[in-house]
């Protein structure tokens, strides 16, 4: 026989269950505030996380009150944003007075999102890292390609140099795509443009076009100035064609030659027209006198077209013929490469500039290794978008730089 004060024990207690059903229930659909708000937008878009990092790059600091005021949060819920992203390495905390002022600790988090590069999928960069050293002595005046990067990829002194004594002796880039290669091949470009030397480009994705329109991307224009730019970007004298014309008159045009290529589908058939417009360019300069004063720079995209099986051994022993014999008549060839290690190991070396950006190709990283040192092939996996391992034969030990961004169009 059951006991009124049983009854009611089991009734409570029953009771208490299914306010635990129905608080569950409620919950699972519909998130706490807490939770709702780490994802929560604003109206510029984005979550909070995301915004946090966007009013740091365009204020540089805040303090907690300002931050808090911008994201429209508690002054008391802030760290549940910020504390993620300053564990990651990526925001910096310092107390003062009563307040904490937050900023950008790496300033490389400006350059991860220039144009055409998409940074979804990867990895997160390592925010703490500890680069080689090298014994440099860099020129003091000259082309200012970028800066020197420093342990956890701070940015040292500025990079000067001296385009005109070094670019005709070869310059190779790899990367992976989005790596920034493309960018780094057009400010060597633009350096020599600025000192009236004319670029002839073989091209066959448009994108050395957009050398003719001035950089509008935000996202590039705001590190002009930790570069030391000139705050207007601009654009550069430009024709294009798809024929090869006298080398007389790419030589006398102050500006950039590009050779569209986008029309010509196969592999092989675009080698082909590269290579017969090499051989028209060598023709003519069989007759001129040797020179150590750079005349003409040439933009070779997509090299690593060169070491395809269907194109033949005798396609790439030809480019690096050029190469060699060009460089005596004051010609520099810059070589701009997805991959590098399918090139004769003679013919790597035998390029005075090298720079070599993020990629994960195992035959790449060994090629490097054996080029550079094994400390430098461990660095390329993890190298932020916009930086790369640099080399100058003249110059010594190899070395991490974060290049600038373009004045035209990227």
């Amino acid at each position: 026989m059951i006991t009124g004060s049983i009854l009611t024990d089991v009734l409570f207690f029953s009771f208490l269950i299914v306010l635990f059903m129905l608080n569950y229930a409620v919950s699972s659909r519909y998130p706490s505030d807490e939770e709702e708000s780490v994802e929560a937008t604003t109206p510029s878009g984005g979550t909070k996380k995301e915004q946090v990092l966007k009013y740091l790059k365009v204020l540089d600091r805040l303090s907690s009150g300002q931050l808090a005021s911008l994201l429209e949060v508690d002054i008391r819920n802030l760290s549940k944003f910020v504390n993620p992203l300053i564990q990651a390495g990526i925001v910096t905390a310092k107390k003062e007075g009563k307040t904490f002022i937050y900023g950008l600790k790496d300033v490389h988090t400006f350059l991860h999102t220039h144009n055409r590069h998409n940074s979804s999928g990867e990895t997160d960069y390592a925010g703490h890292v500890s680069l080689p050293k090298s014994d440099l002595k860099l020129p003091v005046e000259g082309n200012m390609l970028g800066r020197l990067v420093l342990d956890d990829w701070k940015l040292g002194e500025f990079l000067y140099l001296p385009l005109k004594k070094h670019a005709q002796k070869g310059i190779l880039v790899s990367g992976a795509s989005g790596s920034g290669k493309t960018v780094a091949a057009k400010v060597i470009a633009e350096e020599l443009l600025d000192d009236n030397i004319p670029v002839l480009v073989f091209d066959s994705t448009k994108q050395w076009e957009r050398l003719k329109d001035k950089n509008t991307d935000d996202e590039m224009l705001k590190p002009y100035r930790l570069f030391g730019m000139r705050q207007n970007s601009k654009g550069y004298k430009l024709q294009t064609i798809r024929q090869m014309t006298g080398t007389e008159e790419i030589l006398d045009y102050q500006g950039a030659t590009i050779f569209d290529l986008s029309g010509i589908s196969e592999e092989a058939d675009r080698v082909e027209r590269v290579a017969l417009a090499l051989d028209s360019i060598l023709e003519y300069f069989d007759s001129q006198k040797d020179s150590n004063e750079l005349r003409l720079l040439i933009v070779v995209e997509e090299a690593h077209l060169w070491t395809l099986k269907e194109v033949g051994k005798d396609a790439i022993r030809f480019l690096d013929k050029a190469v060699r014999m060009l460089r005596k008549k004051g010609v520099g060839v810059m070589l701009v490469s997805h991959k590098i290690s399918d090139f004769d190991p003679a013919m790597r070396s035998s390029m005075n500039i090298s720079t070599h950006f993020r990629t994960k190709y195992g035959g790449d990283l060994d090629a490097i290794g054996k080029m550079l040192g094994s400390e430098f092939s461990k660095i390329v996996p993890g190298l932020p978008v916009g930086y790369s391992i640099f080399h100058l034969a003249d110059m010594g030990d190899p070395f991490v730089v974060a290049w600038r961004p373009t004045y035209s169009q990227a």
